[in-house]
């Protein structure tokens, strides 16, 4: 069995009296959104409220940091340890601005976005892996996504497209939290246009647990700016 959850606050935001029954709830309300990759198990998840580098601030982050084993909430600790050092060394006024904890190791890292009133209005995977993609899952997506139907009415709506935007592409896994699918999904981009500043496509989010003909789950267009 996992672990119980672990929260805590950023000084920024414990200074703020920001209510830790009501945060307790934020983080009770995330939890159920966060599924583990593939199944992983998960040995267990510590949680930090943090500012957002105002005061008073505006909108905070709840971060979830998700640790499969021991050794990695090892790792989490100490990164943790010298990120509060380097918090407390700089925190001599209020007004001095001090770090965040954004970036500490895990073996899945969420932010939840949340309203001034505590409110969850986002959420999204930052672990650097997610555009990690084994050869084998890109192969299988990309063709997935070429014999469906979705991808032949997208490329019969664009028959001017340059050759030389390239193929198929698999870019990053999807977490359900952020598809709103069940599962874990790769999201398989299709550049249509771009101008060396803007580019323009569509994303095709796949489903390798399903079954051949219904892996491709979503297809939606999406907007890119360069740098």
């Amino acid at each position: 069995m996992p672990k119980p959850p672990e929260l805590f606050l950023h000084p920024r935001v414990a200074q703020q009296n920001i209510d830790q029954d009501a945060a307790q709830r934020v983080l009770a309300a995330a939890l159920p959104k966060v599924t583990p990759f593939r199944d992983r198990t998960v040995h267990s998840v510590i949680a930090a409220l943090d500012w957002d580098h105002r005061l008073p601030s505006k909108a905070l982050t709840l971060r979830l940091h998700v640790c499969y084993d021991e050794a990695t909430r090892q790792r989490f600790e100490q990164a943790l340890t010298r990120r509060k050092a380097e918090i407390a060394e700089r925190d001599v006024f209020p007004e001095f601005d001090v770090p965040d904890f954004g970036g500490l190791p895990a073996d899945e890292a969420y932010d939840v976005e949340l309203s001034s009133e505590l409110g969850i209005e986002a959420m999204r995977l930052t672990s650097p892996w997610r555009r990690e993609v084994a050869e084998e899952d890109s192969g299988r997506a990309v063709q997935a996504v070429r014999v469906s139907k979705q991808f032949v009415d997208v490329k019969k709506a664009e028959p001017t497209r340059p050759a030389n935007l390239g193929d198929l592409e698999a870019v990053a896994w999807t977490p359900p939290c952020e598809s709103g699918q069940q599962r874990w999904t790769l999201d398989v981009w299709w550049l249509t246009s771009f101008d060396g500043r803007i580019g323009k496509g569509w994303s095709f989010l796949v489903d390798l647990a399903a079954r051949e003909s219904e892996q491709v789950v979503s297809a939606r267009e999406f907007t890119i700016r360069a740098g």
